[in-house]
């Protein structure tokens, strides 16, 4: 009885830490099949939208909430295709890194320098060296700032379910 259910709880425990080191990459087959940022929409919505973009609080409200809305400015979008951003944090020249979850939806670079709502939650994340020198390869760096990568980092970021352009939502 013993053996068995210690052999159910290390399938479980690998079974979790396959399933994580995969989530820092773009998933195999995700939900939104594109190869360069969507256009601008007509209302600035992406993803599900479906929150008050009124109730959102700033950065420094919410970093320690489960889901929550925020409002904030972009600052930099993902130039290859809008399935990252960059949003000023609480405090100056802090920036927090969004992912849209499950890859579900992107934005388009003309979201850089707007403010923004984004409904979603903050994660704790490690981000491979894999990973930051792809995300860096997409912001198209220096190949010198890549190379400069040699260790995983903690950040917090966070993983947005919506975003809503605030120069075009109806007040």
């Amino acid at each position: 009885m013993n053996r068995h259910f210690f052999l159910v709880f290390l399938l479980s425990f690998f079974s979790t830490i396959a399933l994580a080191s995969d989530s820092s990459m773009p998933p195999k087959h995700p939900k939104s099949q594109t190869t360069s940022p969507p256009s601008p929409n007509a209302k600035g919505e992406y993803g599900d939208v479906k929150f008050n973009a009124s109730e959102a609080r700033s950065l420094a409200e919410t970093i320690a909430q489960g889901d929550t809305v925020i409002k904030t400015t972009v600052a930099e979008v993902c130039p290859k295709k809008g399935c990252w951003m960059n949003v000023n944090g609480a405090k100056p020249k802090e920036l927090v890194r969004v992912t849209f979850k499950d890859y579900g939806f992107f934005v388009p670079t003309e979201l850089n320098g707007k403010e923004v709502a984004l409904k979603g939650r903050f994660e704790k994340h490690t981000e491979s060296v894999e990973e930051q020198k792809h995300l860096l390869q997409d912001a198209k760096r220096p190949q010198s700032e890549i190379d400069a990568i040699t260790k995983p980092k903690e950040i917090f970021r966070f993983v947005a379910t919506g975003v809503k352009d605030l120069s075009l939502v109806t007040k």
